[in-house]
């Protein structure tokens, strides 16, 4: 056998030999001197909205968002997210060997701006089932009589695709007019395919079509009930569609049996409570507690803080807490709770735009031109 042939084989040898290091290194493992061996590391990739925080890795500043974080030994490891102006996040994170560890987080404001999105009084709002829309009544004030053309039933149309769809150029459109009908007092309700609107006024029950102005409203009063059913029956038709679609069978199990159930938009999670709502709690009395949130993805449950009122913001990773004075988000592992408002609102009426992007409270101010009840917006970014 020739030199030269030898050669070749050895340096083919080195070659394939120095291309699996590589791939090793590549997929973070690492030579151990302790070991004497190949040892498999961890990544950490960290994503943050806004991006460009500073990123601690058990308290020393490593990189900032958003990054790759290679070569990490196994082990749990404390990440702590800064960014000025916003509120600090914080986590345990477990890195195991040769896997990723993906970190995708929000961070609120310290200070978020509120501003109001109506002016001329609102009364009883509900969002629709689907999140994108928003109604409310505008009430006949103590110095107007019916035939005020402004006051009736308003639809705010909340459309995710437009980075600001709260802007002043974007006004909600009237669906019902208090003229011969004054709905100052009536109480809506969304249909289950969020296209139409009931308002009950009085002992009379009018279906209000979402999308155009309902100058003759039909009176559905003496149909109610076969109504009512309806709309249960395709509330509970959608709700087993997404318990059916649960390959788990203990969590298939869990949703089939709670009292409770909410699901996350994605439909990855749900936040659920075995026990029905006790009447103390249905009337704010007292905090709801004993929620839970199950992931579906990890099977994996986390207690839910007590609060008056929880509901997902529509990135399915965070809950917001409704309290009696104040209103908070947490990541839907309980963990990282900010406050994003304190003060005086109407804890029955707290909402999220479809975009993640605001909050939508009832509140007013003692001020004579400022003491209406009214929406404010909340900027979570």
């Amino acid at each position: 056998m020739s030199k030269r042939f030898l050669f070749t084989i050895l340096t083919l040898v080195i070659i394939v030999a120095a291309s699996g290091l590589a791939i090793f290194l590549a997929k973070g493992y690492t030579f151990s001197p302790k070991e004497k061996r190949i040892v498999g590391t961890g990544i950490i990739t960290i994503k943050s909205s806004p991006d460009a925080a500073s990123v601690f890795i058990d308290g020393h500043l490593t990189t900032a968002t958003n990054a790759t974080i290679p070569g990490l030994s196994p082990k749990t490891y404390q990440v702590r997210v800064v960014k000025e102006g916003f509120i600090p996040w914080e986590r345990s994170v477990e890195v195991k060997e040769g896997l990723v560890s993906d970190l995708k987080l929000i961070l609120f404001p310290a200070q978020p701006t509120i501003y109001p999105l109506t002016f001329s009084g609102v009364k009883n709002p509900i969002l629709s089932p689907d999140g994108e829309k928003l109604a409310y009544v505008v009430p006949l004030s103590s110095t107007q009589a019916i035939g005020n053309k402004k006051a009736g039933v308003w639809v705010w149309t909340m459309v995710s695709d437009r980075p600001i769809a709260f802007a002043r150029s974007s006004e909600p459109h009237q669906i019902a007019q208090s003229l011969s009908i004054d709905y100052t007092n009536a109480f809506l309700d969304f249909s289950p395919d969020s296209k139409q609107i009931m308002a009950k006024v009085g002992s009379n029950h009018y279906i209000l079509d979402e999308n155009r102005l309902n100058q003759d409203p039909r009176d559905i009063t003496p149909v109610l009930t076969s109504t009512l059913k309806s709309w249960a029956d395709d509330k509970n038709a959608q709700n087993q569609a997404r318990v059916l679609n649960i390959k788990d069978f203990a969590a298939k199990h869990l949703a089939s049996n709670s009292a409770v159930l909410k699901w996350a938009p994605d439909e990855t999670k749900f936040i659920y409570r075995k026990n029905a709502l006790t009447d103390k709690e249905k009337e704010g009395e007292v905090l709801i507690s004993n929620f839970k949130v199950y992931d579906l993805e990890d099977n994996k449950q986390y207690d839910v803080p007590s609060a008056k009122l929880h509901f997902w913001l529509p990135d399915s990773r965070h809950i917001v807490l409704v309290e009696s004075d104040q209103v908070s988000i947490i990541d839907f592992d309980s963990s990282n709770k900010a406050v994003l408002f304190a003060g005086k609102f109407d804890d029955n009426y707290v909402y999220v735009w479809p975009d993640s992007s605001r909050l939508i409270l009832v509140s007013s101010f003692p001020t004579p031109t400022a003491s209406s009840p009214n929406l404010y917006g909340i900027n979570l970014k």
